[in-house]
C-alpha cells in the first residue's frame, strides 16, 4: 500500500507553497502514454539484462546519491489535473523547478514555478542560491530581497526527493536504453510501491496508475521518474478541502559529469 504523509518540513513547505520560478525554466510538454518505444529520447540497446543487484531498485528519495556528486544538473515537475470534490469545480497545481549543483564550492541554485489553487498557492516566480552557508532570493523581475533568510534557504534547498518521494523494490522491467543521454535500465512503478509525500489519502480515497524508473549503474541514481496517478478523494500538503483529478510526476537528471558555475545572483 502507498506511504503518504506529509512534504518533509515546515520551511519547504512554505516555500513551495508560495514561491516558484522564473520564465527562464522551459515548459514540460503534455505527458505521453509511459512507453519506452514512443519517449523520443530514449534509444534502446540490444543488451537488457542489468548489472548483479539490479533486478529490484529502491530510492527512498528519488534524488539518493547526488549530493555525493561533485555536479549535477535536474528539471522536477508535480502537476495536479483536476475538480474539488464538494463542488466539481475545475482546480489545478503545479511546481515545476530546475536545479543545479557544485559539489566543491558547495553551491546550489534553484530556478522554482510554483502556482495552483489545488496547492493553496499563488502563481509567484522565484530563483534561490545557496553559495556555502549563505543564502540568496531573486524574484520574478530580477530584484535580490532582502531579510527573507528563510524562504530563501526553503527555496535553494528545494530537492526533488521531499516533494516527488521515491520507490521500493521497483521491478526490472528489462529494457535498457540511453535516456537524457546517460546509460539506464527501466524499472516498473506503481502506487503500491511509492512514497509520495505530497499527498494525503482521505476516507475513501483512491491512487492508481502506473510509471517509470529509469537508473544509471554506476553510481545508481535515477536518470528519469515518470508517472500518471489517478487520485481520487486527496489533498495536497495538508490541505483540508479534498479533489480528484489526474497526478504527473516528471523527474530527469540532465546531467551529472559537469560542475555548474553558480555565482551570487546579480543584484545580490
Amino acid at each position: 500500500m502507498i506511504a503518504i504523509r506529509r512534504l518533509v518540513g515546515p520551511m519547504l513547505l512554505g516555500a513551495v507553497l508560495s514561491l516558484a520560478a522564473c520564465s527562464r525554466l522551459g515548459e514540460t510538454p503534455p505527458p505521453t502514454a509511459l512507453n519506452v518505444d514512443s519517449l523520443g529520447t530514449a534509444i534502446v540497446l540490444t543488451q537488457n539484462a542489468p548489472p548483479a543487484g539490479f533486478e529490484q531498485m529502491t530510492l527512498a528519495q528519488i534524488d539518493k546519491g547526488l549530493s555525493d556528486l561533485e555536479g549535477y544538473h535536474y528539471t522536477l515537475e508535480l502537476r495536479f489535473e483536476g475538480v474539488v470534490d464538494a463542488t466539481l469545480a475545475q482546480t489545478t497545481g503545479h511546481i515545476r523547478a530546475e536545479v543545479w549543483w557544485d559539489g566543491i564550492a558547495p553551491a546550489r541554485r534553484v530556478i522554482l514555478d510554483a502556482g495552483g489553487d489545488a496547492f493553496a498557492s499563488e502563481p509567484r516566480q522565484f530563483e534561490g542560491v545557496r553559495l556555502g552557508e549563505d543564502y540568496y532570493l531573486v524574484d520574478s523581475q530580477g530584484r535580490c530581497l532582502v531579510n527573507v533568510e528563510e524562504t530563501a534557504q526553503g527555496v535553494a534547498d528545494l530537492d526533488a526527493g521531499s516533494l516527488l518521494g521515491g520507490v521500493t523494490q521497483a521491478p526490472y522491467d528489462n529494457v535498457h536504453a540511453v535516456i537524457n543521454a546517460i546509460d539506464a535500465y527501466r524499472f516498473g512503478v506503481t502506487p503500491a510501491i511509492m512514497d509520495f509525500p505530497a499527498l494525503t489519502l482521505r476516507e475513501g480515497g483512491a491512487l492508481e496508475g502506473s510509471g517509470e524508473l529509469w537508473v544509471h549503474a554506476d553510481p545508481g541514481i535515477a536518470v528519469r521518474y515518470y508517472a500518471n496517478l489517478d487520485v481520487s478523494h486527496s489533498a495536497f500538503f495538508g490541505a483540508q478541502i479534498p479533489v480528484s483529478g489526474v497526478i504527473y510526476l516528471r523527474y530527469d537528471l540532465l546531467d551529472f559529469s559537469v560542475v555548474p558555475n553558480i555565482s551570487i545572483p546579480y543584484g545580490c
